[in-house]
Parts: C-alpha cells; structure tokens; sequence
C-alpha cells in the first residue's frame, strides 16, 4: 500500500503572518482612523484598494485579531468584519450583515432594504463596537449601474453610528467615492495596498520578503536571493505575495512528500504548474531554464489584466 507523508500544518508558510513596510505602514493608519473617531465623535473612513492576492485580507484580519488580544479590561470593542456579496444590492448587504451580527431575522420576508439598516444601526448602537470593515467591495462597482445606492447605504451607517469603517477592495472600488463627493470627503484616507514590484533591479522589499520566507521553511533549498532567483519569484508571483506562498509551500511539501534532499529549481518548477499554471510551456515556466524573463501578463496566462498589469 502506498503512503504519503503529510506535510505538517504548523510548516506552512500560510500559517504565519509575515510583515512587511507597507503592512506596517497601513496598521498604523487603521489605528489612526480608529482613534480619531473614536474620540473626535465623528466617523471616519479609510479605503484600503490594490489587486487580489496581496495580502489586504489577511492584513485586516490579523489587525483585528491583535486589536481584541490587546484590548485592557473594559476597554474591549468589537470590530464587524462583513465580505459583500458578489452582487449587491442594499438589501442583500442589509441580509448579510445582519447574519453576521447573528441576528435570527436577517432574511426574514417583508422586511425591507431601509428596515434592514435601521436594524443594524440599532444593534450596532447595543453592542461596543469601534470599526466596520468591508471586504470584496469592488463588487458595488461591477454589479451595479449606478453605485449611489450603495454610497447612501454607507453613509447612512456612518451618519447614524460614528463609527470608523474599512472598505476593502479591487482598485476600480476607487469609483464608488469618485461618483459621491459627500461619501469622498468622509473617506478622504486612501491606502493603494500594491503588489511587489521588481524592475531592472531587485526591490529591497521583495528582497526581504524572500529572505524571511527563505528562513522561514524547514527544509533545505537553494537560495531565495540571489538576482538570478528574485527575477524568477517575481515572474512566478507577479509580486502578489499569495501566489509567492503557495509556490513555497507546494515546494516544501514536495520536498517532504518525496523524501527529496530539498528545494531545487526542478522542484520550484513542478510547484509552479501545481499551484499557478499547468499548463505553462517550459519557455512560460519562471522556474524552467528556458523561461523567457517576460510578465505572464497575456490573455491565456496566469497574471493577465491584474490591474492593468502595471510593471
């Protein structure tokens, strides 16, 4: 019978949360936007906008969760984390933040879109609650002609709550505030939340990155940063750190799987078509001899029109 060997949970890379500048930079902001409203009795917001697959999620979730293991006694406030629906309406945002909030009676017929919000703002006001954050927002702009809806759904909730509120999303999200200048000034903090970028030299950031996710693995490997292997993560990831983990964490379970000496560019290679495309010809594969050293950035690969596939 054959066997495979499982790779341990705690080894995964996805497991950890790994912190970068902009990371930082951005966890000071939302802890801005927080206090100032907190104390200025106003509600503030910040919109937090890049591509899919760097990180946004995590990043807010992980703040969130340090927020309440660092709250002192009776200083505890709750933060309301809602992913909309993919395609919104007033009333099915109303459904599911009701459902999020626990409530019983969230999708109870007859109820209306604006007795659903009055039914937030009323447990919103019961509960200690300091900030909302909404993920997956672009949604607002591609399933809606007209997106003023939605911006009065949000003020409304602001105007009738004070509260801090997080809109997380793609960068087209920007639309939303541009079509709504009174919604604009209450978001006047934007945060473009981007992808790693390595032109003709190695960022310092990328840089870091892989040398902490090279330290990171329990395994052995090649070097993660030499200039020669930084080119290749970048073409394999597109500097979207989402991608740039399940091709390391694909590899160590190779590896482990295998009973392999370690992480090699053949193994690298495999990962790649595993995780990101398996279909890539040899010339389209970053990790293959024959990669071509070009963005995988056209309309049958991988990366194509991840906003604008901006170099």
């Amino acid at each position: 019978m054959n066997t495979t060997t499982a790779q341990p949970q705690s080894s995964l890379l996805s497991n950890y949360f790994i912190t970068t500048p902009q990371i930082e930079h951005t966890f000071a902001r939302v802890n801005e936007i927080i206090y100032d409203t907190k104390y200025s009795g106003k509600a503030k917001g910040l919109l937090i906008r890049g591509p899919t697959g760097t990180g946004k999620s995590t990043m807010i979730k992980k703040l969130m969760k340090d927020r309440q293991q660092n709250a002192v006694d009776g200083d505890e406030f709750k933060t309301i984390y809602m992913e909309l629906p993919s395609k919104p309406t007033t009333k099915s945002m109303g459904e599911t933040f009701l459902e999020t909030l626990g409530d019983p009676f969230a999708r109870k017929h007859g109820h209306s879109a604006e007795f659903k919000l009055l039914r937030i703002i009323g447990l919103l006001k019961s509960l200690r609650t300091e900030l909302l954050v909404f993920d997956e927002v672009q949604h607002i702009v591609e399933h809606q002609r007209n997106t003023h809806e939605a911006s009065n759904w949000i003020k409304s909730l602001m105007n009738n709550t004070g509260l801090a509120i997080i809109l997380l999303g793609m960068r087209n999200t920007q639309t939303i505030l541009n079509n709504d200048q009174q919604l604009r000034r209450r978001f006047s903090a934007t945060i473009d939340f981007d992808r790693f970028k390595v032109l003709k030299t190695s960022s310092i950031d990328f840089f870091t990155l892989l040398k902490t996710l090279e330290g990171t693995i329990n395994v052995n490997s090649v070097s993660f940063t030499t200039n020669d292997m930084i080119q290749r993560f970048y073409y394999a990831s597109y500097g979207l750190i989402d991608y740039l983990i399940k091709i390391i964490d694909r590899a160590t379970y190779l590896v482990i799987q295998k009973k392999l000496e370690g992480i090699t560019l053949e193994v690298l290679s495999e990962a790649f078509k595993d995780e990101v495309w398996s279909t890539a010809d040899d010339n389209r594969n970053p990790f293959n001899s024959n990669f071509t050293f070009r963005s995988l950035v056209e309309s049958n690969e991988p990366f194509h029109n991840v906003d604008g596939n901006k170099q």
